[in-house]
């Protein structure tokens, strides 16, 4: 620094001669990390793997849903068999039942028909409601 008198004896400072150095006023932030764009493809590659997945199990979801529909279809006779015999084995107790109560009452006989008409079993697959 210079400095310069003053006709009043007062001094003023000055600037060095050639000016000061140059003021760094720009922020020094050094880049950090990769780039935005790699960033931006990571995440859509991960999205997309992701979604690939999701499709695979989906996929076999649906599979599964229809190897179970499929089973239950082919195991309905079975099942309605075993139905029909159970059903069978309780009329037989049932009948056997009423004639042992009502053996002392004329008249009654345990295998007349209440109604008169055909019975018939409902017959049907459950399969589940598309979604």
């Amino acid at each position: 620094m210079s400095s310069q008198q003053l006709p009043g004896g007062t001094v003023q400072d000055l600037p060095p001669k050639g000016g000061f150095a140059p003021i760094q006023y720009k922020r020094n932030l050094p880049a950090r990390g990769f780039r935005p764009s790699y960033y931006l493809f990571a995440v859509v590659g991960l999205c997309t793997y992701g979604f690939y997945k999701l499709s695979l199990g989906m996929d076999e979801k649906r599979e599964l849903q229809r190897e179970r529909l499929w089973s239950r279809i082919y195991l309905t006779p079975m099942l309605q068999a075993e139905a029909d015999r159970d059903n069978y084995r309780r009329r037989l107790a049932s009948e056997a039942r009423s004639a042992d109560i009502m053996k002392n009452i004329p008249g009654f006989d345990a295998e007349a028909k209440v109604y008169h008409g055909r019975h018939v079993e409902p017959t049907f697959v459950l399969t589940p409601s598309a979604k």
